[in-house]
């Protein structure tokens, strides 16, 4: 039985994963299978072990070997200690003396030996005890145990001085008369809350094609305006109504970023005429040329390549000619694609002496402040600067983040004064400048691409006249209503959708 437990102290001892600590004399100390040192000088030594931490204390302590699970000290040795470190269990404890709050306390006297006894026998629980003197130590106690103990101070001839309070009832009861902290923390309450739940700030990105107030107007008229409750912000319903009520929108959102909403909206001034796929259409052509190449999907081709066209004329027609003798006409929608090489002729005009802008130097800016919906300026008038200048409006938002703006904003109007004064200048001087602007306005109404193009400058009544021809090949067919007659003799039709 002996030999059985001298062979299993034995093997616990010899355990790989355990920290295994040899004292030599009170000079020399060696740590095997340690996992590193935690604090290191010449009077403490904190090595870091599995499950636990060995803590050497000392003088003159002084690393003889270090490896990567060995090491050695020497020096003044005075004590090793094991301790535990369940570091999980221990935070909760000590945040939950926190929580509960604690004294830290002298207590003096010439029979603490007493003192200690009378706790243990009343359950009163010290902790992180420090004897300091003969007759003086430090303890850490809870309030209830401290209640407890100054009802028995008269029978342990030992007198208790606090030290230190702390715990959350101390802080309440040190913040519970401060009413204007309380009162801010409420006001910091209420608006974290108005940020996070109502729009503060309403951005567009409107085409030049629509008319942004109008656009505004509308969705004030919805509800959406400034300050209102993001849960209100119905977007599938808004863009619905929106597309109804400007019918030149082709694409319109609102997009939510936080408490910050962007009004997206892109469209033409003339939207296409949309026909009905099932009616009965042709296609015409949209300007004068000469046709290079013809397909047809639908309907009964017109013309061929090298045929002359005017605008107007039936390129493909919705009017069907039957496949066999004694067939029947039918209808189609007429659609296809018909190229054509087209001419186009462009003139334009240019003043030769023209008022130039000549900045004088002078800049003057108004500042406004808007919170909300309401605006505070800090000009006196109109905000209309006398005299001729440009007139530039800022406006910054002030963010808390990325996603979240306050209620504030800056807007800056920037004047810059000019005056003018003529400016002569010849036709070659200005020839690049027109020929440049003519050939991209005629281009953006090519549906192709320009082949070649010519021009002539000349100077009539003080102004540079350019002429500019430009050829192109483009697509000019355009599907439109087919009200073409059927002949007699083949009075009826086929109807195909």
């Amino acid at each position: 039985m002996l030999k059985d437990n001298l062979y299993a102290e034995l093997m616990e001892d010899l355990h790989p994963n355990r920290p295994r600590v040899e004292i030599l004399g009170d000079s020399r100390v060696i740590v095997e299978n340690h996992c590193g040192i935690q604090e290191y000088d010449d009077s403490i030594l904190r090595v870091r072990c599995r499950g636990c931490e060995v803590r050497i204390l000392g003088a003159d302590l002084e690393l003889t070997a270090l490896s990567m699970d060995e090491l050695a000290v020497i020096g003044v040795i005075s004590s090793v200690e094991y301790i535990t470190t369940e570091g999980g269990a221990r935070m909760i404890g000590r945040l939950w003396l926190l929580a509960c709050g604690q004294v830290r306390v002298r207590v003096t006297g010439a029979s603490l030996t007493r003192f200690l006894n009378l706790c243990a026998a009343q359950g009163i629980t010290l902790r992180q005890m420090d004897r300091t003197a003969w007759n003086e130590l430090h303890a850490t106690l809870s309030i209830r145990d401290f209640r407890m103990l100054r009802r028995h101070m008269g029978r342990t001839g030992c007198r208790v001085h606090i030290l230190r309070k702390r715990g959350l009832p101390f802080l309440a009861a040190r913040l519970c008369p401060r009413t204007a902290l309380w009162g801010g923390a409420i006001a910091a309450a209420a608006l974290c809350w108005l940020l996070g739940t109502h729009i503060w700030a309403i951005q567009t990105e409107i085409a030049p094609a629509i008319d942004e107030t109008a656009v505004m107007q509308q969705l004030s008229e919805m509800g959406v305006h400034i300050g209102m409750p993001i849960k209100d912000l119905n977007t599938r319903q808004i863009r619905w109504k929106m597309m109804q009520l400007q019918p030149n929108i082709t694409f319109f959102s609102l997009n939510l970023r936080g408490n910050s909403l962007t009004v997206v909206a892109y469209g033409s001034t003339d939207p296409p005429e949309v026909l009905h796929e099932h009616a009965v259409t042709k296609v015409v052509a949209t300007r004068d040329g000469v046709v290079t190449q013809v397909r047809a999907l639908e309907g009964q081709p017109m013309v061929q390549a090298g045929d002359a066209v005017q605008t107007g004329d039936t390129l493909i027609s919705g009017l069907v000619e039957p496949t066999r003798e004694g067939g029947k006409y039918r209808t189609a929608h007429a659609h296809g694609t018909v190229q054509a090489y087209t001419t186009h002729t462009v003139r334009a005009a240019r003043p030769l002496t023209e008022q130039r802008k000549r900045y004088t130097g002078k800049i003057r800016h108004q500042y406004a402040l808007v919170m909300g919906n309401k605006r505070l300026n800090f000009y006196i008038g109109s905000g209309i600067a006398g005299g001729t200048c440009d007139k530039i409006i800022t406006t910054r938002h002030f963010w808390l983040s990325d996603s979240v703006v306050l209620p504030v904003a800056l807007v800056t109007q920037t004047y810059t004064f000019y005056e003018r004064e003529p400016t002569t200048r010849t036709a070659e001087d200005v020839r690049v400048a027109m020929l440049s602007r003519a050939l991209g306005e005629t281009a953006a109404d090519i549906d192709g691409m320009v082949t070649s193009h010519s021009e002539t400058l000349t100077e009539q009544n003080g102004a540079a006249v350019l002429y500019l021809t430009v050829h192109a090949e483009e697509q000019i067919g355009t599907e439109a209503v087919d009200d073409s007659t059927v002949p007699e003799e083949n009075a009826e039709m086929e109807q195909v959708p």
